[in-house]
């Protein structure tokens, strides 16, 4: 709890954190799990933005801004685990002033200029999953074209197959390129400029 405090009390702007849930259990666990979190930190709300019998890709935490602005960040399951340190990561990066990025790495985040549709698929108890999943949010954080959503591929079959995902963390880009293992902010911006 200490230093969930030292993060939040960093964040410049305050988040509204959008769930999409469906009738599934892990539903129910992620909304206990989000207001939970957002009792943490006034700079944290949460609100239900659909809540329907299936719905694809629910259950669903999408990071956007006070006013409602999709930040590009997003988490399909519960974010628990390996995964728990690297979504307060994404919350601090969207917020703001995020980690530090070298000036050469910013620019390059700067240079996107298309749509990049990032999915990323792991597991709750992959030590490798987090990098990938910091790293990707990182760049999305910085620029408005680029997402970043992760999945928890337990709950998210049809990704697993449609992918044929044999190995966590995985990374999709727009749909097309699909890579394994782990991978930081610059190799992630070669993979997109392919």
């Amino acid at each position: 709890k200490e230093q969930l405090n030292g993060v939040f009390s960093k964040m410049e702007r305050n988040l509204l954190l959008k769930l999409f849930l469906d009738n599934r259990p892990i539903s129910t666990e992620l909304e206990s799990f989000i207001t939970k979190l957002t009792e943490l930190s006034d700079k944290l709300t949460v609100t239900v933005a659909e809540r329907s019998d299936s719905s694809n890709g629910a259950p669903c935490v999408r990071v956007c801004l006070e006013n409602g602005e999709d930040t590009g960040i997003a988490f399909h399951g519960v974010p628990g685990g390996h995964e728990f340190t690297s979504f307060v990561l994404g919350l601090y990066n969207a917020a703001g002033p995020g980690q530090r990025l070298e000036e050469n790495i910013r620019q390059q985040i700067a240079g996107i200029t298309t749509a990049v549709d990032m999915k990323i698929l792991v597991t709750l108890s992959c030590s490798m999953c987090p990098d990938l999943v910091v790293a990707a949010q990182r760049i999305a954080a910085e620029n408005p074209l680029v997402t970043a959503h992760v999945y928890d591929i337990r709950h998210f079959e049809d990704l697993k197959n449609r992918y044929n995902v044999m190995s966590v963390p995985c990374l999709v880009i727009n749909d097309s390129r699909v890579s394994f293992g782990k991978q930081n902010i610059s190799q992630i911006l070669d993979r997109i400029r392919e």
